[in-house]
């Protein structure tokens, strides 16, 4: 869908710096306009004698307006809520104290060197992003089971959402030398 409305937006542009151009006589020398107007006299004629035309184009490049607008928003607003959910004041704190317990007691299990968690979502639809860093020689299936049993389940617990959905990305740590 992103790919079809950069396309729109991308041809849009091109189409409205071309009648921006020829407006001001760029091509005059390449298509020989000059003097002419843009549109068809045909469309001028129809478009000066008929007093609804240009009134309802406006209208309706006022409504696609406001409808990329309005899309704009919508699709501020879900990133924002990507990284910062909408919850109330309490639950943030229980959620920011229960967090430094997990990332404690994730880096205690053997293999893991390092962890990030963040409490996304919506107020709705929350859930809980956890990235874990470990060593080569961790066992990931074993790490990811002791997770899910002991610091996740606490997690969930102290924010007060048993059924709160639970994301975790594994990665090799990074090599310092």
């Amino acid at each position: 869908m992103r790919i079809a409305i950069a396309a729109t937006g991308t041809a849009l542009l091109l189409c409205g710096g071309a009648a921006l151009a020829a407006g001001l006589g760029a091509f005059d020398a390449l298509l020989a306009v000059s003097g002419r107007p843009l549109l068809d006299p045909a469309l001028l004629r129809f478009a000066d004698g008929s007093g609804w035309f240009l009134p309802v184009a406006a209208g309706v490049a006022e409504i696609v307006a406001l409808a990329g607008q309005l899309w704009l928003v919508f699709q501020c607003r879900a990133l924002v809520h990507r990284w910062w959910p909408d919850l109330d004041a309490q639950t943030r704190a229980a959620a920011r104290t229960a967090a430094d317990e997990l990332n404690r007691d994730a880096r205690e299990l053997p293999g893991v060197q390092d962890t990030r968690v963040r409490l996304t979502g919506t107020a709705t639809r929350p859930r809980l992003r956890m990235r874990v860093a470990f060593a080569g020689d961790a066992l990931v299936g074993e790490v990811y089971g002791e997770l899910g049993a002991g610091p996740v389940e606490r997690y969930r617990q102290a924010v007060g959402m048993p059924d709160l959905p639970v994301v975790i990305r594994f990665r090799p740590a990074s090599k310092r030398g």
